[in-house]
């Protein structure tokens, strides 16, 4: 998965930049991503930036959004998405954060 150069997340760095070095990725399961406070914590990482993107990640809605903000391209495919899908960021997020 690929993260769009231009994203800027509110309050910090984008979550799953700030918990990479603890392994932390879109295919972390709910469950792991529970204990990596563990793991920050073993390693002197855990600071308010990872707690912020810890709490962010907990969270299925910020999840979601995180996850929506990331896209699965396929390097080998050329072919740009049409222009009808490359609709802003705001008429596809519906919900409170």
């Amino acid at each position: 998965m690929i993260k769009d150069p231009e994203t800027n997340w509110d309050g910090g760095p984008f979550p799953y930049d700030a918990l990479a070095e603890v392994g932390v990725t879109p295919w972390t399961t709910h469950a792991a991503l529970q204990d990596i406070s563990f793991e920050l914590l073993a390693r002197r990482l855990m600071t308010p930036v990872t707690q912020q993107a810890w709490d962010d990640l907990r969270s299925v809605r910020r999840r979601m959004l995180a996850e929506l903000l990331l896209y699965d391209v396929d390097l080998t495919d050329g072919m740009a998405p049409p222009e009808a899908t490359a609709r802003p960021l705001d008429d596809l997020v519906t919900f409170d954060i």
